[in-house]
């Protein structure tokens, strides 16, 4: 298992041999495994720091990880960085859901983690690792394809990807299965916490993992499994590819662009390059198929001179609108002369 890690590492040039690498661990045996790993292949120029958020949801258990993860990485001799916060009053104050309203504490928590640490050693690069495995990846696929996502979510978890503040977010395990992950803790008697949340059927992700899975290999003959990360795979080149086509199409970007030009794109271009403007000012989820319908009948209407509406609304209170002849895109801080301040509710519409 170290072997393929290593070669999978090197081929997705995943990890820095000088620098620093910041781990997001839970405790569970995903991330202690990925510690070892690290710890392990890593070279000597290179540092692991873990860091690990106590989201407040599971009361003791909570803080019984939290104890856990900083008696391993004592025990260890690993840095260990920690956030305290409550979730659920994350939650509520953002209008988020409380899963998400977690990984965006989480990531930005990483963030300011990783520009600690190339503050402090600016000769070496710093990357975010995040320990989702192979099955992480099939259960994300098909719940997507199970929730309506278009075809850049058929990709799934990216293996590398530039977070927030510009550090890269990297899986070493994601080609890895979970029963490989086990089978590496148990030959080697290594310790790691179970998150009994993770057996609730009241959880989407957990009715798939536990039950439509299995039922779905046992009438398939066990191919779903490798249907679904080769669907992936393919999701991810096409992905790629637009990415390479929308990029420059947002260079110099400032809050707008042309609505003609914007309307003129194939359906494909422009979607993706609306999605991608709004991701910039802040917005990465919720926009679905009916957003983005409203806002090409903005665009159409805009572009031939019809009556309608100037300004349509997207997830969280962003908006686009058409103000002479630019598509304008806005945050929900941003002021709208057309329409003057608006009261936003921090709640998805």
């Amino acid at each position: 298992m170290i072997e393929k890690a290593r070669r999978f590492i090197a081929q997705n040039a995943l990890i820095p041999e000088e620098g620093a690498v910041v781990l997001g661990i839970s405790g569970g045996p995903d991330s202690v495994c990925l510690l070892h790993l690290l710890l392990e292949m890593k070279a000597p120029s290179l540092s692991v720091v873990c860091a690990h958020v106590n989201h407040g949801l599971r009361g003791e258990e909570s803080d019984e990880d939290e104890r856990f993860v900083f008696t391993l990485c004592e025990r260890l001799g690993v840095p260990f960085e920690l956030m305290r916060i409550d979730a659920s009053k994350v939650a509520e104050e953002t209008g988020m859901g409380v899963e998400e309203a977690g990984r965006a504490v989480r990531y930005a928590f990483f963030d300011e983690v990783a520009e600690k640490l190339s503050a402090s050693s600016p000769g070496g690069d710093v990357c975010i690792a995040l320990a989702h495995n192979r099955d992480d990846q099939v259960e994300t696929v098909l719940m997507r394809i199970l929730r309506g996502t278009g075809t850049d979510g058929l990709a799934g978890i990216p293996v590398r990807r530039a977070g927030a503040a510009g550090f890269p977010v990297v899986r070493p395990l994601l080609d890895t299965p979970r029963w490989e992950i086990e089978m590496f803790l148990a030959e080697r008697g290594i310790a790691f916490r179970l998150d009994s949340s993770n057996d609730a059927r009241d959880a989407f992700r957990n009715r798939i993992r536990l039950d439509l899975l299995p039922q779905l290999e046992e009438e398939s003959g066990g191919c779903v499994r490798q249907s679904l990360l080769r669907l992936a795979r393919n999701a991810a080149e096409d992905r790629d590819y637009f990415e390479q086509v929308t990029g420059p199409l947002l260079e110099g970007w400032e809050h707008s662009l042309p609505a003609e030009a914007l309307a003129g794109l194939h359906p494909a271009v422009r979607h993706r390059v609306i999605v991608k403007a709004f991701a910039r000012l802040g917005l990465t989820q919720d926009i679905g198929a009916v957003h983005l319908a409203a806002a090409d009948k903005l665009l159409h209407t805009a572009t031939h001179g019809g009556a309608g509406g100037k300004r349509v609304e997207f997830p969280r209170d962003y908006t686009l609108g058409i103000e002479r002849g630019q598509a304008v895109f806005r945050p929900p801080d941003m002021a709208d002369p057309a329409w003057g301040p608006r009261r936003t509710s921090g709640k998805s519409r």
